[in-house]
Order: structure tokens, then C-alpha cells, then sequence
């Protein structure tokens, strides 16, 4: 079992070392994440990795966040700033519905979203404002 974690790490890494490259996996399957919408809502386990991720570096971040990670509905995300070449990996949950993501990623100061099935980012500026 533990050469099939070696084996997903290494492919979640590879899927990091491509500018705009990243994934969205279920910790308790390794499971890609493939409707929905992503938002951080844990800062604080927000990690910034310059240059090359390894297999080892998710290994060490999925350790260090487990009891996070182990929270109901949170998902391991990462993903390759194209434009710094940093990789940042995070800590999400998937909403269903766009205004509850917006509204959940302005909450916890995000400046977007992901949308899985558009596989695009959605701005948290689109967030209607509080009536």
C-alpha cells in the first residue's frame, strides 16, 4: 500500500511541475476532485514551494496537516503559479454552488475560486455585494 502513495504523490507532483499545472485530490481516497467549486479555507495551512516539487514535499505537507486534512469534506489541493513559477498547496472544501463559494472565499480573504468543471479560476471580486 505504501508504494501505491509513493506512486500518487509522484504523479501529483508531476501535475506541479507544469506553469498553471495543479490537482485537487479526496485525502482519504486520493481520488481526483472533478465537480464543484474549491475554496482555501485554511490559511494558515497554505504552504509556498519555489522551484521543484518533489514527492517527498507532499508526503511531509499531507503529515503536517493530517488532523486538518482528516476534517469532513476538505480536500488536498496544489497548484504552479505561472507567473512566479511558485507551487502553492492548500487545504480546500468543495462547495456546489458558485455564490457559496465566492461568498465562503471572501469570508476567509481569497481572491478566487476554482471551478472543476470549467477548470478555470472565478474571481472573489464577481461576489455580489451583502444586501
Amino acid at each position: 500500500m505504501q508504494c501505491d502513495v509513493s506512486i500518487r504523490y509522484n504523479q501529483l507532483a508531476g501535475a506541479l511541475s507544469v506553469p498553471d499545472g495543479g490537482f485537487s485530490i479526496i485525502p482519504s481516497t486520493g481520488a481526483n476532485v472533478t465537480r464543484g467549486y474549491a475554496v482555501s479555507v485554511h490559511p494558515e495551512c497554505e504552504r509556498v514551494l519555489p522551484g521543484i516539487v518533489q514527492a517527498s514535499d507532499l508526503a511531509r505537507y499531507a503529515d503536517e496537516h493530517a488532523a486538518t486534512l482528516a476534517l469532513p469534506g476538505r480536500v488536498f489541493g496544489g497548484w504552479r503559479d505561472p507567473e512566479s513559477g511558485a507551487a502553492f498547496l492548500d487545504v480546500s472544501v468543495v462547495v456546489p454552488e458558485l455564490g457559496d463559494a465566492l461568498t465562503l472565499a471572501h469570508a476567509h480573504g481569497q481572491l478566487a475560486v476554482f471551478d472543476f468543471l470549467a477548470l478555470t479560476s472565478v474571481p472573489v471580486t464577481s461576489v455580489p455585494a451583502a444586501a
